[in-house]
């Protein structure tokens, strides 16, 4: 899928997920009752995997919804817009990806902080990478990072309604694992070229 095609999919994506919070002041009666119930939909398909510790209150609960929503929207946001630098110019800003790059591992450490997915079949300690020593590996090293991010963020755990697979999960949970993984040797590896690069 070309980055200008992925993009235009999730504005349409942002828009109809705006669009729920603002339909419930459009109309009375059975239309802002139909606009709460897909609001609280969405809400829950998302909320499915993030169990609070104690019982909270709907205002809370509302404000943990925006912010696993808002982690989604720019874990992808910031990738598309790292991808598409880092193949507009033949020279690589590394102090810029490093940034980025940061920004995804902070975003993902909080998707899976508000997530209660179950632990990952793969821990984080079993992925290896092999040693990135020119801008081709660094280029491959940030498609596979690419890759994961996507493959998390559609898992159908986060999109099919009342979706309880435990396998799907597990699998969420190992992708955003090797994301977490994938920026720490990304920005390892951004010091490291940057110094050998001219």
């Amino acid at each position: 899928m070309s980055y200008r095609l992925r993009l235009q999919l999730l504005l349409i994506a942002l828009a109809l997920a705006g669009s729920f919070s603002g339909v419930q002041g459009q109309g009375r009666g059975i239309n802002a009752e139909r606009a709460r119930a897909i609001e609280r939909a969405e809400m829950d398909r998302l909320l499915l995997w993030a169990i609070p510790k104690a019982p909270e209150s709907e205002s809370t609960r509302l404000n943990r919804f925006k912010k696993i929503k808002d982690d989604f929207r720019d874990l992808q946001s910031v990738n598309n817009k790292m991808m598409a630098d880092a193949w507009v110019q033949d020279t690589l800003d590394y102090s810029s990806i490093a940034e980025m790059v940061s920004k995804i591992r902070n975003t993902a450490k909080d998707l899976k902080a508000g997530l209660s997915l179950p632990e990952s079949e793969k821990p984080q300690t079993a992925l290896k990478m092999p040693p990135v020593t020119t801008v081709r590996q660094f280029r491959e090293e940030l498609l596979l990072l690419d890759k994961t991010i996507m493959r998390f963020v559609t898992n159908p755990v986060f999109q099919a309604a009342n979706s309880v697979d435990v396998n799907l999960a597990k699998k969420a949970s190992e992708d955003l694992e090797q994301v977490i993984f994938l920026t720490l040797d990304l920005k390892q590896n951004t010091q490291k070229l940057r110094k050998i690069t001219p």
